[in-house]
Parts: structure tokens; C-alpha cells; sequence
């Protein structure tokens, strides 16, 4: 969910004084925290390869399934 910088504060606009703070409190908090490692690797885990699978049979039936009712 991507939320827009107007849509937060219009929503921080409706809000009573000490929930503000506690937003600002958490804000705060999420300030200290390290952001989530962002995996650079460019080896694939056996998962990696089952998603790729799955992801490229689903697509060539759907391609195949395009391509049968073009011919029908």
C-alpha cells in the first residue's frame, strides 16, 4: 500500500492530540530501527527456482489457452 504524504497528514488532521503523539512516538521508533536487508545475491534458492517454475508454467498456459481461442 503506498500512502501519499497529503493523505497522511489529512488523516493526522482528524486524529486527537495525544494519538498525534503517539504516531509522532512511533515515527520515532521506526526512525531507530535498520532498514530490512535487501538480498543482492544473484543465487537462486531452491525457492527462487519453484516460483520461476511455477510463474513461467502458468504463464504458457495462459498464453496456450490466448493462443486456442484465437484458432477457435
Amino acid at each position: 500500500m503506498v500512502v501519499t504524504l497529503p493523505e497522511l497528514v489529512r488523516q493526522l488532521s482528524v486524529l486527537p492530540p495525544e494519538r498525534v503523539a503517539e504516531v509522532y512516538d512511533f515515527v520515532l521508533f521506526l526512525k531507530t530501527r535498520p532498514a530490512a536487508a535487501v538480498d543482492e545475491s544473484d543465487a537462486w534458492s531452491d525457492e527462487d527456482r519453484r516460483d520461476a517454475t511455477r510463474a513461467s508454467q502458468h504463464y504458457a498456459e495462459a498464453m496456450f489457452a490466448a493462443q486456442k481461442e484465437d484458432d477457435d
